[in-house]
């Protein structure tokens, strides 16, 4: 029989900063998620390199990518914290089948998933929801969530996936920058400054290439970290954003935001994936079912 491998307890702990960089993507978020400072965080990602003599992330403008060395790291630990938070999860009986943890892209989850929440728990009271946003695909294989939610074709190998909604996405701002700016046609978006999110970079320069004009140059760019984020800078008339149909809704109907021009482009949607083993767990099984209805009911 080999011999038990022993970890030192500051080798642990760096190795479960590291693991929580990678799945939050940031020292900062690690460090709040560990209670820790984020000096602290780069104290300990700093010892695992040194133990390990290699670098696990390069650092530049205040965002990190992950190395080879340190995606191959992460693929280990994913696993083995999985599995740590699967042996310590309550699941005699019933009651780890009435736990339902997912992850949800942040942007999706405050403009439709959270104010439907209620809803859900009225009528599920038995289920223990709990939804943690992350803006990047998690790993269900590696990661301990039940289920996520992503947006994307429903195209993921060995995953099932539950179609929620169809995405459009459009330009939108207040009607005093339009009517200021003159925004009649898409051409007229040089004189805007565009709102771009930093976790779609592409999303802008696609919707003007399908719009007829790739080349344009706008007058300003503006970059922030989510879709939320890009919204409420365009109501405050900061610039341009692209709205994701029908997530702005409320907002056209109040009259916070209106649509300069007609052009609609598809952009994928959003879905509710989980593991084909997990098929049976009774909390997933009551929210794809509620969910079903309220796609419905709109």
């Amino acid at each position: 029989m080999p011999a038990a491998v022993r970890l030192k307890p500051a080798m642990l702990l760096a190795l479960q900063a590291f693991d929580t960089v990678m799945r939050l993507g940031s020292f900062k978020d690690a460090a709040a998620a560990l209670h820790l400072t984020p000096s602290a965080i780069s104290h300990r990602i700093g010892a695992l390199e040194r133990a390990m003599g290699t670098v696990l992330f390069t650092r530049a403008h205040r965002a990190i990518q992950p190395t080879a060395a340190g995606k191959a790291l992460a693929a280990g630990t994913g696993r083995a914290f999985a599995e740590l938070a699967r042996a310590a999860a309550p699941t005699e009986g019933l009651a780890g089948h009435r736990r339902l943890r997912l992850a949800v892209l942040p942007f999706f989850a405050s403009a439709w998933l959270v104010p439907r929440v209620s809803r859900f728990m009225a009528k599920h009271p038995e289920v223990e929801l709990v939804i943690e946003t992350a803006s990047r695909h998690v790993d269900l294989d590696t990661e301990t969530f039940d289920a996520a939610i992503r947006n994307g074709n429903g195209d993921w190998p060995g995953l099932v996936a539950m179609r929620l909604l169809d995405i459009r996405s459009t330009p939108v701002a207040t009607s005093g920058l339009v009517k200021h700016l003159k925004l009649r046609r898409p051409a007229d978006l040089a004189r805007a400054a565009l709102i771009h999110v930093t976790t779609f970079p592409l999303a802008w320069p696609t919707w003007l290439e399908t719009a007829g004009v790739g080349g344009l140059k706008p007058q300003h760019a503006i970059w922030v970290d989510g879709f939320s984020a890009a919204l409420q800078v365009a109501e405050q008339g900061g610039g341009v954003a692209l709205g994701l149909d029908p997530l702005f809704a409320d907002r056209e109907r109040s009259g916070a935001l209106c649509r300069p021009l007609p052009i609609c482009q598809p952009t994928g949607g959003y879905w509710l994936v989980h593991r084909k083993s997990d098929a049976a767990h009774l909390g997933l099984r009551a929210f794809k079912r509620w969910l079903a209805t309220e796609i419905v009911d709109g």
